[in-house]
């Protein structure tokens, strides 16, 4: 999706949220090419950090303006290589089952597809690693926030912390316990349907066409048709 300084404009200035709630920094300028695309924004992290965030991850909702986390980016791009490899092979096997093509169009179609579809694999295993990676690292900050709230408990119980306070921090760490379950989920969803669309295009790649199956209907003949008489 392609983003505008007339659409961030009004957002510079003001803290940006990524994806699921939490806030990643303000917003301080936006890098344009000469027709105004935004190539990237800058984020204040915090007062001694900056980060640029590149254009693919930056997307416009009725909500305003937000950053979609970097796995994300990857993995939908590599399900849109994945579904486009999966396509274009079913299509090349049907055309060869109908007789559609000649067989050394379909050998060098299936072959640069096969090609491609191994270089899809790489990034496959690369982007599955990563996401595995922030779903540990999301399982722990789970972990963490319920070790947190279960010792606030305690020291509310205990009185050695009022109600005030108990009360706001508790909110506080309930809401970021939902917010890392929702990007696991997320992340879980798009593990599944990777491996769907891998398996789908190896299962295309690896069927089997038969040469009866590709062969076309002769082309008939302007001589008598002969016939053989059996006698009984």
């Amino acid at each position: 999706m392609i983003v505008t300084i007339d659409q961030v404009e009004k957002f510079i200035g003001q803290y940006i949220k990524e994806e699921y709630g939490r806030v990643v920094g303000k917003v301080l300028t936006a890098f344009t090419d000469i027709t105004g695309e935004v190539d990237s924004i800058e984020v204040a992290l915090n007062d001694s950090m900056l980060e640029k965030i590149p254009a693919e991850r930056i997307k416009l909702t009725p909500d305003g303006l937000i950053i979609m986390p970097e796995w994300k980016v990857r993995a939908l791009n590599t399900e849109n290589k994945l579904d486009r490899v999966r396509k274009r092979l079913r299509a090349v096997e049907e055309l060869y089952r109908k007789g559609s093509i000649p067989v050394h169009a379909y050998e060098d179609m299936k072959r640069r597809l096969e090609a491609g579809f191994t270089k899809v694999k790489e990034e496959v295993r690369e982007v599955k690693e990563t996401l595995k990676k922030r779903a540990n690292d999301l399982e722990y900050q789970i972990t963490r926030l319920e070790r947190d709230v279960s010792n606030l408990m305690m020291l509310y119980m205990s009185n050695e912390v009022s109600e005030g306070p108990y009360k706001a921090a508790v909110d506080y760490l309930k809401e970021s316990k939902a917010r890392c379950v929702e990007e696991k989920k997320d992340i879980e969803k798009h593990i599944n349907l990777i491996a769907k669309l891998e398996s789908e295009a190896s299962n295309t790649q690896n069927v089997p066409v038969s040469k009866e199956e590709n062969e076309s209907i002769p082309e008939s003949s302007e001589g008598p048709i002969q016939v053989q008489i059996m006698e009984a």
